[in-house]
């Protein structure tokens, strides 16, 4: 039989290592990246079709398992934001998910002054952590 102080540092390592390394961490999709740009191509109609224009995306992309979420704002080839809506607001909110290994956008919003991407985690399921939650 082992020791109860063995087992007791044994569960404090292990609880330890999955405080340092949680398994709903989400990871930045690095700018550059060819996942990056295939996530973009994905929204990029959805989104250009809402403005009436060819744009580009600033802002952050998280990963979490087959998840992904952009936030941020659309801007033009000078990086000047594009603004539409009646609140005038380039915001942008995607959300994409992977399928039988295929990635496709849930839900692509712009335009928007809320935060309207906080009720995902429950009308699509995705991880909380993903959309700051």
């Amino acid at each position: 039989m082992k020791s109860p102080h063995l087992l007791l540092l044994s569960l404090l390592a292990v609880s330890g290592f999955a405080a340092i390394h949680p398994a709903s961490a989400q990871e930045e999709v690095a700018k550059g990246s060819k996942l990056r740009k295939e996530l973009f191509d994905l929204a990029r109609p959805h989104i250009e079709g809402a403005t009436g224009c060819t744009v580009l995306f600033n802002g952050s992309m998280k990963q979490l398992g087959g998840w992904a979420f952009f936030v941020g704002t659309i801007v033009n080839k000078n990086g000047g934001v594009i603004q539409i809506g009646p609140a005038e607001s380039g915001d942008t909110a995607i959300l994409w998910v992977k399928t039988d290994g295929e990635w496709s956008v849930l839900e692509a919003e712009v335009g928007f002054t809320d935060v309207i991407y906080l009720n995902w985690p429950e009308t699509h399921g995705c991880p909380g952590a993903l959309v700051g939650n």
